[in-house]
This record gives structure tokens, sequence and C-alpha cells, in this order.
């Protein structure tokens, strides 16, 4: 059994369950609630496109990402940040807080993105 997987909807880091040895080939989805949402906005070619119009070092933060009218709706936040997670998952870019590289899966409150 492979010790993590990433879930397709959210990017976060599944770890393996007891209850799962049967079935982990079959595991996609980090909880039923990824399971049943739908992501309505794929913003990973936006992030990657803003990213390299900054330049090399340089960051963004995820709200950039969002035309004015939408950054303060949670949902689409969500969806950026998902698609930010899924991005680091493919080693494309890195999720910084602070200038210094954190987990994707674990990480709360402010972060910027940065191309590999």
């Amino acid at each position: 059994m492979t010790s993590t997987k990433i879930c397709l909807t959210c990017g976060r880091r599944i770890e393996p369950r007891k209850k799962w040895t049967q079935t982990w080939g079959e595991i996609k989805y980090c909880s039923s609630r990824c399971r049943e949402r739908k992501r309505t906005t794929n913003y990973e070619d936006q992030i990657l496109a803003l990213l390299k119009e900054r330049g090399n070092g340089k960051t963004i933060c995820p709200s950039e990402v969002l035309p004015l009218e939408k950054k303060k709706d949670k949902t689409e936040m969500e969806n950026v940040r998902s698609s930010a997670r899924l991005l680091v998952a493919k080693g494309k870019i890195v999720m910084t807080q602070n200038g210094s590289t954190v987990d994707p899966s674990t990480a709360k409150g402010p972060i910027r993105l940065k191309l590999l």
C-alpha cells in the first residue's frame, strides 16, 4: 500500500486508514464531502500564467487570481487554494508562508505561491 495520495478535489494529502487496506487502489478523495463536491472552476492555468508573468523568484497571493468581485467569495477562494495545492502536488509551484515552504495540506492563514 502506498504511503499517501493526493485528493483529486481539494489537493490535500490522504493518509491511509486501516479500513482502506483492501480498497486503497480505489481511493481518490479524502472525504465524502470532496467526493460529492465538484470544483466549478479550475484556476491552475491562471495561477501559472500569473506566476510566469511576475517572473522567476517572485510570488503571488492566491487572491490575485480572482477578479475583484469574487475575492470575498469563500467558495471561489477555496477553489483557488485547491488548484494551488494540486499544482504543488504536481511539482510545478511551492506554497510559502513568511518566506518558508509549507505543507499545502496543513497550511492555514495567508499563503504565497511561487514557481519552482
